[in-house]
């Protein structure tokens, strides 16, 4: 789905499930939710990429997007020794960001 499909979606009553994920201190990407799937949310042909959280909040709720679920991953798991997905720390945060829109 692109940014602009989205926006359609939710301008005629559709439900999307949006996510934003921190990847790095300066790349956050967004993601549609199906389940246990994760879909990138394309910006063209290139998943929407952002230099920060709040660039890519306010990009969202520009498009009509209410809520999404930020998420961050640690590596923490990993430096200590540990490999498996159980052991894996994430961080998940239900955001309200319908307020951003310009």
């Amino acid at each position: 789905m692109t940014l602009k499909e989205l926006e359609s979606l939710l301008k005629s009553g559709g439900v999307a499930v949006i996510e934003v994920h921190a990847v790095d201190p300066v790349i956050y990407l967004v993601f549609q939710r199906f389940g246990e799937r994760l879909l990138p949310v394309l910006d063209g042909r290139d998943t929407a990429r952002y230099r920060s959280r709040y660039a890519a909040f306010k990009a969202l709720a520009e498009r009509g997007v209410q809520e999404v679920d930020f998420v961050h991953r640690s590596a923490y798991g990993e430096m200590i020794g540990f490999d498996t997905p159980h052991n894996q720390t994430e961080l998940r945060q239900r955001v309200q960001i319908g307020h951003l829109q310009g």
